[in-house]
């Protein structure tokens, strides 16, 4: 299964963060353990950085080692370096992040994201590939069995995954190091693991 990636195009050109609402609890959750662990992760990358809302406030709470943002979509690439003309933000697959290398990032964040993406197994191998320390996941989800809605502003399926989808997704040399779940209005649960890579 591959994006509409024109559909993603076309969706970025209209994009509203909804994030600028606010820091939230789910949100300001990844931000501190961002920086809790950052003494022993020299780098950091962001799987769909959208336009740069997440790295803008991990500096503004002190995170001060070398970041990469990574979005499929072109416009959104484009004004997050508008929004963080200092940070280096470039086009890329969650799916298929060959050019990035193994074990080339202490501490990948993908928040957000896994619920747009339509093989969310190749997604989350692709993030522990590429991480030589830690992954933390964000994503809407429920404890009963997973589903799919569909955002038909935006022509998209949203999918909701229960907890077995994910934790027998991820590659048996990373470890569950913290989960936390967070209730939301509109939908089941945000669902946020932290894995490490056994030593």
């Amino acid at each position: 299964m591959q994006y509409d990636k024109a559909a993603w195009e076309k969706m970025g050109n209209s994009f509203t963060n909804n994030y600028e609402i606010g820091i939230t609890d789910f949100r300001l959750n990844i931000i501190e353990t961002v920086i809790k662990l950052q003494p022993e992760c020299s780098n950091l990358l962001e799987i769909a950085c959208a336009d740069g809302w997440f790295i803008e406030q991990l500096r503004k709470f002190g995170y001060n080692n070398n970041y990469l943002g990574v979005d499929i979509t072109s416009n959104l690439i484009g004004r997050a370096k508008n929004r963080m003309p200092n940070e280096i933000f470039t086009l890329g697959d969650a799916m298929e992040l060959d050019q990035l290398a193994d074990n080339g990032f202490d501490f990948v964040m993908c928040a957000g994201i896994l619920m747009h993406i339509p093989d969310f197994r190749k997604a989350i191998m692709q993030a522990c590939r590429v991480s030589k320390k830690y992954v933390i996941f964000s994503t809407y989800g429920t404890y009963l069995e997973s589903y799919n809605v569909h955002d038909e502003k935006n022509s998209f399926l949203n999918y909701f995954y229960n907890l077995k989808d994910i934790l027998t997704s991820v590659p048996p040399t990373f470890q569950l190091m913290e989960f936390k779940s967070f209730k939301r209005q509109n939908f089941d649960h945000m669902f946020q693991y932290l894995f490490k890579r056994a030593e």
